[in-house]
């Protein structure tokens, strides 16, 4: 996958609030939030999706169960339940699937010769808060900490996350995230802390408007 030209509209993003701000830390902040803002319409839908595939999962359970020797049977039965409920199972996953080549982007952005030569301006505000050079990892680690924190408060606000299987990757998912992380530049793992935050705000601010849809149960947030 080519993403050069998103590479190159993240610098250019990124350098349009630096000049509003004077500091790329924050221009990063406010990039990741218009980024998350623009997909709040289809996380809204993933939440809900989410919330109505944990709404359904007793009867997908006693189908699974019904037609455990007969596949194709079960597979018709669980599509008439998705299609009787409105319910599409791989509804969830898009958001975090679009965000993806935003933080590869940003990934890239930030390594990118491009912006080595922006921050490499004596002119230019390359620092934020105890980091000194946003294209090189954390040198004391808080971002990984945060890292690990945020991906866990941002599952833990999820449909479903009271489930014993998912209470498991809960605890694995932002230790192994956290892990991964530690090498990515500064500003990469600024990008993952905010977008987390976000994410979290955005899901607890879902789960009470679709608390207003009686087809969305408290139970399943």
């Amino acid at each position: 996958m080519n993403l050069n030209w998103l590479v190159d509209i993240l610098i250019q993003a990124l350098n349009f609030f630096y000049s509003i701000t004077g500091n790329y830390g924050w221009s990063i902040i406010l990039l990741t939030t218009v980024i998350n803002i623009a997909l709040y319409p289809l996380t809204l839908s993933s939440v809900v999706q989410m919330a109505a595939v944990q709404r359904v999962q007793p009867k997908i359970a006693e189908i699974q169960k019904k037609y455990k020797d007969d596949a194709k049977k079960m597979q018709e039965e669980l599509m008439m339940i998705y299609k009787v409920e409105k319910v599409n199972p791989f509804g969830g996953c898009l958001p975090m699937l679009l965000k993806i080549p935003f933080f590869i982007g940003f990934f890239f952005a930030l390594q990118s010769k491009e912006f080595a030569a922006i921050i490499s301006n004596p002119n230019v505000n390359s620092s934020f808060l105890w980091i000194s050079n946003l294209a090189k990892p954390d040198p004391y680690y808080i971002l990984i900490v945060l890292i690990a924190l945020t991906t866990y408060w941002s599952q833990k606000t999820m449909p479903g996350s009271q489930n014993s299987q998912t209470q498991t990757m809960m605890l694995f998912m932002p230790l192994f995230i956290a892990v991964i992380s530690v090498s990515f530049p500064a500003g990469v793992q600024l990008y993952w802390v905010v977008s987390n935050l976000l994410a979290v705000g955005q899901q607890l601010y879902i789960s009470k408007v679709a608390m207003k849809d009686k087809n969305v149960s408290r139970e399943t947030f």
